[in-house]
């Protein structure tokens, strides 16, 4: 009888002798011609699939090097309805949508937002901060909304954006909501600053007023910013919006460019005509946070609100 092997060398030494015994593992199966020209049918019918969605669906994408305008779309005031967003989202472009955190339907849209893979579409925290006239933030705040003040301690305005993050967690930026009053607030924004730097977010200074420090503020704090450019829908109407986006894609031609809208009917159905002419004219739809990775320094134009 054989000894028992003693410590791991002599189980290792076991263990060698006996795969040397074991039969050799069957030879893997063979494809038949038949089994392999089924496989490639339907690998031919997934390409085509995938050609058809991509040509029907799927992005109008020009890359940052060929792109001849850079323009960023952002849409503001997102969860507060669905049937408009979800014109917004089935558009072919990759707009960035802002979303405020105590929206009814925050949740809903951030999930619709990450549902389709091939579809990437960015999402930020349409933070509330408080205007110049206060009376603006009556039904909002009624409706869930908790607005950053100015009279609020410091502690109390970063637990604030701290909770609006966390209620937004797909967020890779913030950008205010109304915040004509805090903004213009060099403390107030230095104040929540650090919370965005924390967890790695930037910073987009919707201009709600031509005084605003946010920017200061961000870059103070080591927190990448960058500035509205237009806003297209000041005046509502169709022909306001379709004069605003043609604004928007000419300055884009000279520099990366952000727009900002909200959403409309209006809206929807400028952004569904023109987005493919801007689309065949060379002005690329970017991500904001692809303009914020490229930019050498900061964007924006001479603070003009409107």
């Amino acid at each position: 009888m054989m000894a028992a092997p003693r410590g791991l060398l002599g189980w290792l030494v076991v263990a060698a002798g006996l795969s040397a015994l074991a039969p050799a593992p069957p030879p893997a199966p063979l494809w038949t011609e038949e089994e392999a020209a089924v496989l490639q049918r339907q690998l031919g019918r997934e390409v085509e699939a995938t050609q058809r969605w991509q040509a029907t669906r799927g992005d109008q994408v020009i890359p940052w090097e060929e792109a001849e305008g850079r323009l960023a779309l952002v849409i503001d005031d997102v969860g507060r309805e669905l049937h408009l967003f979800e014109q917004l989202l089935a558009l072919r472009s990759r707009l960035t949508f802002a979303v405020l955190p105590g929206a009814i339907y925050g949740a809903g849209a951030q999930l619709r937002l990450r549902a389709d893979r091939r579809r990437y579409r960015e999402i930020l925290l349409h933070l509330p901060m408080e205007p110049r006239d206060a009376e603006a933030m009556t039904a909002e705040v009624a409706a869930g909304e908790r607005f950053l003040l100015v009279k609020d301690p410091h502690e109390e305005l970063r637990a604030r954006t701290e909770a609006a993050l966390d209620r937004v967690p797909a967020a890779v930026g913030v950008n205010n909501h109304m915040g004509s009053a805090l903004t213009a607030e060099r403390e107030a924004m230095a104040a929540v600053m650090p919370a965005l730097r924390e967890r790695g977010l930037f910073f987009l200074d919707s201009l709600t007023t031509n005084v605003s420090v946010a920017g200061a503020a961000a870059a103070a704090a080591g927190v990448p910013w960058l500035e509205r450019s237009v806003f297209l829908d000041n005046e509502p109407t169709p022909e306001a919006i379709r004069e605003q986006l043609r604004r928007a894609a000419e300055r884009s031609r000279l520099a990366p460019t952000v727009a900002i809208g909200h959403p409309s009917q209006a809206l929807v159905d400028v952004l569904k005509e023109e987005l493919p002419r801007l689309h065949e004219s060379g002005v690329g739809i970017f991500p904001v946070s692809e303009l914020v990775r490229r930019a050498g320094s900061p964007l924006g134009d001479a603070r003009n609100p409107h």
